[in-house]
């Protein structure tokens, strides 16, 4: 051995390995991801107050609707008088991006947009802003339903048989993912039930059919899950 050789370093005394510092740091990202998979989604309904969005409540006054084909939706802004008249379409909307406007980041106003456009038959744009509203609130129930219902209206209207099962197939991803505490988690847990009869998928179908029937057993909405899947009810 050289005898001028300098002698081989040690682990300073008090300073981890670093073995063990990636070790921690793995352990640390467990912890996390168990902690958010055990967190609750937050639950949001409703509409905010404020001017603007008391103006655009005020202006729609319950006369916008939707055809849904079929299928239940659930929106705050929902009426029971439809209304096709293109004036009440475009004042809902100036309306809808006027209360936007003042709270830009609060996901009601961009799903109440989504909805509007719906009602309008412009598609395209209700996705739009109801992706928006759920990258603001992931977990969003009215707008994981409301894209679901976009999703297979367009469905409805599309004549590729291909693209009109992915388009059905992504509604029904939409429908599973309304968290169960959500008041829309009965309408979604309807329109997956009926879609997933719809592209063949019997057996999912009967077992989603059998959880609707469990906590909606004597409506009319049960009557039809019971016609539209056989065996719902054994």
């Amino acid at each position: 051995m050289d005898p001028k050789a300098p002698p081989p370093t040690s682990p300073a005394p008090g300073r981890p390995l670093p073995a063990l510092g990636f070790l921690l740091a793995l352990l640390g990202l467990a912890v996390v991801a168990f902690l958010t998979l055990r967190a609750r989604p937050r639950i949001i309904t409703g509409l905010p107050e404020g001017p603007a969005a008391l103006q655009m409540r005020a202006t729609l006054a319950n006369r916008l609707s939707v055809d849904t084909g079929g299928l239940r939706l659930q929106a705050s802004l929902l009426g029971d008088d439809g209304d096709d008249d293109a004036r009440l379409a475009n004042a809902a909307e100036r309306a809808v991006l006027a209360a936007i406007r003042e709270r830009p980041r609060d996901p009601r106003l961009h799903a109440a947009l989504a909805f509007v456009e719906l009602a309008a038959h412009q598609s395209k744009d209700a996705e739009r802003s109801y992706r928006e509203a759920l990258d603001l609130a992931p977990s969003y129930g009215e707008a994981r339903l409301g894209l679901g219902m976009t999703l297979a209206l367009r469905a409805q209207d599309e004549r590729d048989a291909g693209r009109q099962r992915g388009l059905e197939l992504k509604a029904i991803s939409q429908f599973a993912s309304v968290p169960e505490a959500d008041p829309c988690y009965a309408a979604a847990l309807y329109d997956r039930v009926l879609l997933l009869a719809r592209v063949g998928r019997a057996e999912e179908a009967r077992h989603w059919a059998k959880a609707y029937l469990a906590r909606d057993p004597g409506s009319a909405w049960a009557i039809t899950v019971m016609r539209e899947v056989p065996g719902a009810k054994e």
